[in-house]
């Protein structure tokens, strides 16, 4: 809401009142391409703080407009120097600049502390590169586990577990002829449904999420998850933990299920049917 005018489709300058001009650097720092990355890291976490007085100060904004037609002053000047920051973190990040942006809103503000923000910021992507890469050695390091001779009355009355690495998938019912409230069936195929609980079992942390189930039938039909019938929840489990998810599979009217399999990296969770 700083203009009323609406931008031009284009990135050319022009009449449009918000020209932004970056000088271009004759030469730039080989040293800084190896640091920008974590050296932003501080950079985005404080400025993430600043955009919710950002949103507050433009929601009271929105309604001062409304019922007086002006910007508040102090918060139009606010807003305004939040942008600039963002632009400044913008153009170090894409290499236009090598000047480290500063922690301001302030138009004169001199260039932060690269150094500082450096030592600061790597272990915070360290760690944040670790909680994210970490679960997959749950999940990926797994072989293929077997559960085999199910049937509907086997799997309502033992609940058939089986695992792979760190995740351990737990059969709880079948329903060969489910009935979807969110999407219907096409024509000559029908709906079948499984109830499954993910947990973790081992040391390392694990993903569970049921787009990974695939249904194969007895005349060899393979079909993956059915994401518009199917609430479909995404887990990482850390300590421990366990999520339970229905899962919808659209398979021809007269096909049977023989298989129910799990893909987890290089392992694979299935259950068979006889």
């Amino acid at each position: 809401m700083l203009r009323d005018e609406y931008p031009p489709f284009s990135w050319e300058p022009g009449e449009y009142p918000l020209l932004l001009e970056i000088p271009r650097p004759e030469r730039q720092s080989r040293f800084r391409l190896f640091i920008r990355a974590f050296a932003i890291v501080p950079n985005y976490l404080v400025f993430y703080f600043v955009q919710f007085a950002w949103f507050f100060t433009t929601f009271i904004s929105w309604f001062a407009i409304l019922f007086t037609g002006r910007y508040p002053h102090g918060f139009f000047k606010f807003s305004v120097g939040v942008g600039r920051w963002y632009q400044r973190m913008a153009a170090y990040i894409y290499l236009l600049r090598d000047e480290y942006p500063p922690y301001s809103i302030n138009a004169d503000a001199r260039p932060g502390n690269e150094v500082v923000s450096a030592i600061i910021g790597l272990p915070f992507l360290a760690a944040y590169v670790a909680l994210s890469v970490l679960p997959l050695f749950g999940v990926f390091g797994g072989n293929t586990t077997v559960y085999s001779y199910l049937t509907p009355a086997t799997i309502s009355r033992e609940h058939p577990t089986a695992k792979s690495g760190s995740l351990r998938l737990t059969l709880l019912s079948y329903d060969d002829n489910a009935t979807s409230f969110d999407d219907f069936a096409v024509s000559g195929y029908k709906f079948v449904s499984f109830n499954v609980r993910g947990e973790k079992d081992g040391f390392f942390p694990a993903y569970f999420w049921p787009v990974f189930l695939t249904v194969k039938t007895c005349s060899g039909y393979n079909t993956s998850i059915n994401a518009s019938a199917s609430a479909i929840p995404f887990r990482v489990f850390w300590r421990s933990g366990s999520e339970e998810a229905t899962a919808y599979f659209e398979i021809p009217r007269t096909a049977a299920v023989c298989e129910l399999s799990y893909f987890v990296g290089r392992g694979r969770i299935k259950f068979v049917f006889r």
